[in-house]
């Protein structure tokens, strides 16, 4: 993998990954859109390792008083450890898909049309997940995480590891469709992410200790452009959030999977 591909990818990665557009089916479909070798699934994950950064450092002062709240010396360690059992309890759907049906997700990394069609997927979901939220808000106040919602978000998230299905999309979706502001949903979303992001990983360690994948120069540059971009991504939705919908992002899919379908097609 050259320079130009690894900066590429780790720009497509940063940016995709918080975006409820997928990241895993931009990685799939940018590739085989540019006649590139798909890139493997262990390089894939140090682009995650790179926006993982990006989360722990857009979210560090909550993480810093969530581990002093862990411990007993936040200023509400009852709250932050709730928050914290919280998270782990949206994680345990997407861990369970990930170790029954990996395999045969991971076979979807090489099928570029799949996942143009699970992009039209996603945007039934972003549009769907608008209606239900409106439909709550107007007779409701807005609501918070509890473990009904957050099992709710975490089945969202483990449908996810299909390539072209957003996590962020399906867990934002997931959480507005429940009455969660937007915000609050994406904050949830991206901090939900770090778990995910660390077992995913953790999978693919035999790979570069065994030497069937090498940390050249061009992979530390796509890592590096994927923990920069992916913080500005995080940081650029949230704030978009706070007075938009998530409409956008499926007029997008909508318009890019049935061009990216003919244009793979014809090729």
């Amino acid at each position: 993998m050259d320079w130009l591909e690894s900066i590429v990818l780790g720009l497509v990665q940063g940016i995709t990954e918080f975006l409820p557009i997928s990241s895993s089916g931009h990685l799939v479909v940018v590739p085989a859109l540019l006649g590139w070798k798909q890139p493997p699934l262990a390089f894939d994950l140090v682009l995650h390792l790179g926006t993982l950064i990006a989360v722990i450092f857009s979210f560090r002062y909550q993480l810093l008083h969530l581990g002093r709240g862990l411990i007993g010396r936040g200023a509400n360690p009852a709250a932050d450890r709730r928050l914290i059992g919280l998270l782990l309890l949206g994680s345990i759907p997407a861990g369970i898909a990930g170790l029954l049906l990996g395999s045969e997700f991971e076979s979807l990394f090489d099928q570029p049309l799949w996942v143009c069609g699970f992009w039209v997927v996603t945007a039934g979901i972003l549009l769907g997940g608008e209606y239900l939220a409106a439909r709550y808000l107007v007779t409701r106040p807005p609501t918070t995480p509890n473990a009904k919602r957050t099992l709710v978000i975490g089945v969202a998230q483990a449908v996810a590891i299909t390539p072209g299905i957003s996590r962020s999309g399906a867990t934002i979706s997931a959480g507005i469709a429940q009455g969660i502001e937007r915000e609050e949903a994406a904050r949830f979303s991206f901090l939900l992410s770090i778990p995910i992001i660390l077992g995913a990983i953790a999978t693919k360690i035999p790979d570069v200790v065994n030497g069937n994948f090498r940390i050249t120069g061009p992979v530390i540059a796509g890592f590096i452009v994927a923990g920069i971009s992916g913080w500005v991504a995080i940081e650029g939705l949230l704030k978009y959030l706070r007075t938009n919908s998530l409409r956008i992002f499926a007029y997008y899919l909508l318009i890019v999977a049935p061009i990216s379908a003919i244009i793979l097609e014809l090729n």
